[in-house]
Parts: C-alpha cells; structure tokens; sequence
C-alpha cells in the first residue's frame, strides 16, 4: 500500500504501524493469562440462542431464517432465534409471524443498536448467544463451528465474514468496500484475537452469557448510533482479561446494498471510525486517557496532512490510489474532531 506513496506518507504509515503494533503488544503480555481460565478438553453442554436485531430489512429475514433452519440440523445442541424488531412501527411482525417454530419475535420499540442487542440478551435462553446481523446469512458449516467453540469453553468467538454485492461497485471502490465489509484475520483457527479487536464487531459472534454477564448492560445505549460493540470489547478484555478466539468456518455473506457501494459512504464510515477511535480512548477518563486521545488525535492530523497531499498528487494517475488516500486523510480528521460526535447519554 505504502509503495506508491510519497515519502512524508510512507512516514505516517510508519507510525501508525509502529504505534499499532505498541498497543498489540501490551495487549498481548497483559492479557495472555485469559486463555489459562478456559475450561480443559472435556466437552461442555451448550444451548445456543442466535440473535438478530432488525430494523426495516425485511426482505433479507426469510432467506436468513431458511440458512439457519439448515444449520440447525446440522448440530445436536438445542438452537433457537430472537427476533428483535428495532422499528417503532414493529415492521418485521408478518414476516415473523410466518417464521419457523424456532425464531420468536420481541419488538424492542427504542430504537437503537445498543438497546436491541441488549433486549436480545435479556430475552435469550441460551448458555451462548451469537450475534448475527439481518443483512447477514450463513454459510454451510457456521453454526457447527460455532457449536464446537462453545463447547470447547469459549468465552468468546469470532467468525469471518464474506461481502455480497447487490450491484457492482467501481473499480476505485472495489478494493476499500471489500476491506470494510470483510472480516478476515491474520490468525489460524482457534487462535487468540483480543489484540486484533479493532478489526472485529458483534456481527457474527459468539459469547458464552457468563461472558456478557460481566459487563451490566453488555451494549452501553451511550453508543446507539454506533461503537457500542468496540465499547464492550475494550471492557471484557481490559478489565476481565476475556479471551477472544478466531473462528473462520463460522462464515457469514453480508449483503451491500448499492445506496452503500459508494465514495460518499466510504467517506462517512472513516470518519465516524475516526471519531470512535478517540471517543473510546476518551472513556478511559484521568491522565492516561486524555494521553492515549492526545496521541491518536496527533496521528490523525499526520493522516489529514500526509493523505490528503497524496489523494491530490495520485488523481490524475490512479483513481484507486488517490479514493485510497482520500479514505486515510478522512479518517484522520475523524480523529481530529471526534468531540463532535455526541454520546446518547
């Protein structure tokens, strides 16, 4: 990525890389010991509960419902699915209505992400919950690889994900939307992946309910609009010492509609990544914190400055380098103005 960069770019790459890797391993040392509580090699019995939170997508529930009523068979743990319609006008209630006998629908009517996750944990029976999103469908062989984590003692897990395009994209934007709506890590299967945390999200993942049960609501609704997943990792690792396994056989195709196949989305997305970035780094509180907002918001600036030259001197030559670039000087400024984003507190 870096060699077509100029050479003040190639430093800011640098230096994020260089502060990356810094906070992957302290990470890495202060949490190592999470996987030492793990339960031995005997097997667990596991009940399974997979929640959906929706909110207005139902055209996508009846081909989610078919892949997991598949799935079910596949497994000999008790499976069943929690409907959790976001929408105020309970939206999703005739789609529902027709669903098999394994899905049952509760209607969450205050809107937001972090509340319906959160009404799906009160409302789930199972000893783990997956977390699956409504544009989001199984791929053969997802529910047995999260059964087989579950029974082995995982706190928590994490399966790759996989973008369908509606219609397809630009070039330019081919390479930025598949990073973005892709979940694919540098680690075997099975492997510790709480250092990785900035890449992963509650789309697709599995957490024993003794786990969520750490953190009193899991999803805090301060980050309705967004983040409330990054927020509950940081404490579940941070705090709990939580491990976090990499469980690629649990995949899922996520669909991409063409109103999100755009520059104008991209553009929107890193600069709310920007924000997030910071927002939490800001939740620590005391010196420390407002050290760790200081030095990310000085690596944002070095990105606002250094790409932003760079998308210009790339346009006429690349468009994909140039929207590369452009993605990385918004991101920075995200981190520059992530005050500007308000909590729902």
């Amino acid at each position: 990525m870096t060699g077509d960069c100029p050479c003040a770019v190639k430093q800011i790459v640098w230096v994020e890389r260089r502060l990356a890797g810094f906070f992957v391993t302290f990470a890495q040392e202060t949490f190592r010991s999470g996987n030492d509580r793990q339960p031995s090699a005997a097997l667990l019995p596991v009940s399974l509960t997979i929640v959906v939170p929706t909110f207005r997508r139902e055209a996508y529930l009846p081909s989610l419902f078919a892949a997991v009523a598949a799935e079910r068979a596949s497994v000999p743990d008790p499976v069943d699915l929690v409907l959790v319609d976001n929408s105020p006008e309970s939206s999703a209630r005739a789609v529902a209505a027709a669903a098999p006998d394994f899905v049952r629908y509760v209607h969450e009517p205050r809107t937001g992400v972090a509340r319906a996750r959160n009404r799906g944990v009160v409302e789930a029976t199972g000893s783990h919950l997956i977390f699956l999103d409504d544009d989001e469908t199984p791929a053969p062989g997802w529910l047995a690889a999260f059964a087989a984590a579950a029974r082995s003692g995982a706190q928590a897990a994490f399966g790759a994900v996989e973008p369908r395009f509606q219609t397809a994209p630009p070039d330019s934007l081919r390479a930025p939307l598949t990073r973005i709506f892709s979940r694919t890590l540098p680690a075997p299967a099975g492997a510790e992946v709480q250092h990785l945390r900035a890449y992963l999200g509650s789309g697709n993942s599995m957490f024993a309910r003794s786990t969520l049960a750490l953190v009193d609501p899991p999803f805090d609704p301060a980050f309705d609009q967004g983040g409330e997943d990054v927020w509950l990792f940081r404490h579940l690792v941070e705090d709990h010492g939580i491990a976090m396994l990499w469980c690629p056989a649990a995949l899922v195709h996520e669909i991409v509609p063409a109103n999100r196949a755009t520059l104008a989305f991209l553009r929107a997305r890193r600069f709310g990544d920007g924000q997030l970035r910071c927002l939490v780094e800001s939740g620590r509180g005391g010196a420390a914190g407002a050290a760790r907002v200081a030095l990310w918001m000085a690596v944002g600036a070095a990105q606002l400055a250094g790409h932003g030259l760079a998308a210009l001197a790339t346009r006429p030559f690349s468009a994909a380098r140039s929207v590369r670039h452009q993605l990385s000087a918004v991101g920075g400024a995200g981190k520059l103005l992530w005050w500007r984003r308000r909590l729902s507190r």
